[in-house]
């Protein structure tokens, strides 16, 4: 009864994340400074009828409840509306452009958590400063430079943008997994069957990867959001056709149908991720 329960919650919780954050979105974007501001108001070459047509399209996106109400009526139905910068319907863009940004995140996220918990396992598994030098001091220069820099030095050398991307998803996952490995390490169970002479390849199963599942699911969780933060500037400066780009360019424009989707689609990814790992954590 405790776990329906707790499924129940956590399905209620996951429903109410996206809306709010698809809601957040479009917040954000109808209150930032000149959204009223068009700058086709001032384009001689369209008509009367034209510029009426877009002032009545740009009040009713103005009344926010309302335009965000008919918007998740639509998109219920698979209809994300219509880009204002594009002028194009955003199922459309989404489709064509989330392939190449699934690969960035799936193999930054991969790359990044792989390559942070090595450097997490050198700095406290061995019990030796050299490792520990190494890959605290790794993890902070990968932090000191910025995404976008990674992202056109990969961009000039021909090298494959997902490692630029799992570059920095390590050290913004390398402090959390050292934690929660330095927590595993000294935990009694732990610390038990090494007395008990069972062997490392057990150990790192049963009392590292299962124990830590749940966390290990909530961390991924939150790299997946990294890597695609992460992918917006590489994207927009490498001229990568992706959904980051896209964010970015609607951004600019204040494009108010294309960011709805995209902040219902990246909450419902985030939610999707923290529910799973609560729902793994009661169940254990």
């Amino acid at each position: 009864m405790n776990r329906r329960f707790g499924a129940v919650s956590s399905l209620l919780n996951l429903v109410f994340v996206v809306l709010g954050g698809g809601f957040a979105a479009a917040a954000l974007v109808r209150f930032s400074p000149g959204f009223d501001v068009d700058e086709n108001a001032w384009n001689p070459r369209l008509s009367a009828s034209t510029l009426e047509a877009m002032h009545r399209a740009k009040a009713a996106e103005s009344r926010l409840p309302k335009f965000y109400l008919r918007y998740l009526r639509a998109a219920a139905h698979g209809d994300f509306g219509t880009s204002d910068a594009y002028h194009r319907p955003v199922s459309e863009l989404l489709r064509e452009r989330a392939p190449v940004t699934a690969r960035l995140v799936v193999f930054g996220t991969a790359g990044g958590l792989a390559l942070g918990s090595l450097f997490a396992w050198m700095a406290v598994w061995p019990r030796r400063a050299l490792p520990g030098l190494i890959s605290v001091s790794t993890s902070g220069v990968l932090l000191a430079i910025p995404p976008a820099v990674l992202g056109l030095a990969f961009f000039f050398w021909q090298a494959p943008l997902s490692l630029a991307v799992a570059l920095a998803v390590l050290p913004r996952v390398f402090g959390t997994i050292r934690a929660a490995l330095s927590d595993l390490y000294d935990s009694p169970a732990l610390l038990a069957a090494r007395a008990r002479g069972i062997g490392a390849g057990r150990i790192a199963l049963r009392y590292v990867l299962a124990a830590g599942l749940p966390r290990w699911f909530a961390l991924a969780g939150v790299a997946i959001m990294l890597a695609f933060g992460l992918t917006v500037p590489i994207e927009a400066l490498c001229d990568v056709p992706g959904i980051g780009q896209l964010a970015w360019k609607a951004a600019l424009a204040r494009d108010l149908p294309v960011l709805c989707a995209l902040g219902l689609l990246v909450t419902f990814v985030a939610a999707s991720v923290q529910s799973i790992g609560e729902i793994i954590g009661a169940a254990q």
